[in-house]
């Protein structure tokens, strides 16, 4: 592995992705994940709200994500790789052990133990990086921080809590980043992440599943963001977890054709990908992508 340094830089969700780090998926089962998490009431909603299918073929997870990659790779985007963990049954989802904020990349803490483990994929890494934060107080995970050019918008449901929120506060702090947290709230619990139910798609545009936030959060949203809403099945299908190239071109499921239309509509370029095996647990392309540059053109 080359001693070069790695240039952390996101300034915001829709930028040009220069680098991301991704982890092909491991042979694994619900049992590794029980042994090392453990079932808890969260656990049980987020089974009652979302689809989940942990018998997954990992041979053709990894298929599919090659497929990604070279897509990526195609557009200019270098990829980086995490170690594999034996027994980390969610190791591909990267999104969530880590996000960089402008030059900073910020180490998550997850609350599962299971998803602790996934971090050790990424030591090597971690040494390379041009600037790393660890949060190391509450728990955090990166499906529930999305970059905006004016915020940094926070979920706050199941897997972060407002420990995790202060402590991100004061490593902001800490690393000179001057940024307005914005934290949202669900209307009900099991929610996965923050980026099952509102992402950004391009600039000023998200998607989003109005149903699954308070009515205050929805507001600051709707007041922020021109909102092309998704259908309860389209939520489900996690849909709204569509990964931005760049401010006009977007990696999207072959099946969200309605929400691609919209999309085009703004000018955005939709490239369809086959990612029916990676939504099993369930989680898409922003779930298993971890930016680690972008920049304005």
């Amino acid at each position: 592995m080359s001693t070069d340094k790695i240039v952390v830089n996101l300034p915001s969700e829709s930028a040009t992705l220069k680098t991301v780090l991704m982890c092909f998926a491991n042979p694994t089962n619900a049992v590794s994940i029980f042994k090392y998490g453990g079932i808890d009431m969260a656990l049980f909603y987020q089974l009652w709200h979302n689809k989940f299918n942990p018998f997954y073929d990992y041979k053709e997870v990894c298929n599919q994500q090659q497929t990604f990659m070279n897509t990526l790779k195609s557009n200019g985007v270098q990829v980086l790789l995490a170690d594999q963990v034996p027994g980390c049954g969610a190791q591909h989802y990267t999104r969530d052990i880590g996000f960089a904020i402008d030059d900073t990349f910020f180490s998550a803490n997850p609350r599962r133990h299971y998803r602790k483990r996934e971090l050790d994929g990424i030591k090597a890494l971690l040494a390379k990086f041009s600037k790393v934060s660890c949060i190391d107080d509450g728990a955090i995970e990166g499906g529930d921080v999305i970059v905006d050019d004016r915020y940094l918008i926070i979920g706050l449901g199941e897997e972060t809590n407002e420990k995790g929120i202060n402590c991100l506060r004061e490593k902001l702090r800490e690393s000179n980043i001057d940024r307005e947290i914005i934290t949202l709230k669900f209307s009900h619990r099991g929610i996965i992440h923050l980026d099952t139910k509102f992402n950004i798609a391009t600039k000023g545009v998200g998607l989003i599943h109005p149903k699954s936030f308070d009515s205050k959060s929805l507001k600051w949203l709707e007041n922020n963001f021109y909102l092309i809403e998704a259908s309860d099945k389209e939520m489900k299908n996690v849909e709204i977890n569509t990964f931005s190239i760049s401010p006009k071109k977007i990696v999207m499921q072959g099946r969200s054709t309605r929400l691609a239309s919209l999309l085009e509509q703004k000018g955005v370029e939709v490239i369809f990908l086959d990612y029916s095996e990676v939504l099993k647990l369930p989680g898409s392309f922003r779930c298993t992508t971890l930016p680690i540059e972008r920049v304005y053109d």
